[in-house]
């Protein structure tokens, strides 16, 4: 099975490549609105992995 953090991380990718094609098809705000969502996915991400380091 896939750890929760990997499927986390693959899921904030899959938002990043969605505001990519909805981008390329002209569809401006949505595509920021992912890539948002995408963002928020992998400072979340990044967030757990400092306090792990400590």
């Amino acid at each position: 099975m896939v750890s929760q953090k990997k499927a986390i991380g693959i899921i904030g990718i899959f938002f990043a490549v969605a505001g990519g094609v909805v981008w390329f098809f002209g569809q401006y705000i949505p595509a920021v609105m992912l890539w948002g969502v995408a963002g928020i996915i992998m400072l979340k991400l990044n967030k757990r992995h400092a306090k792990k380091r400590r």
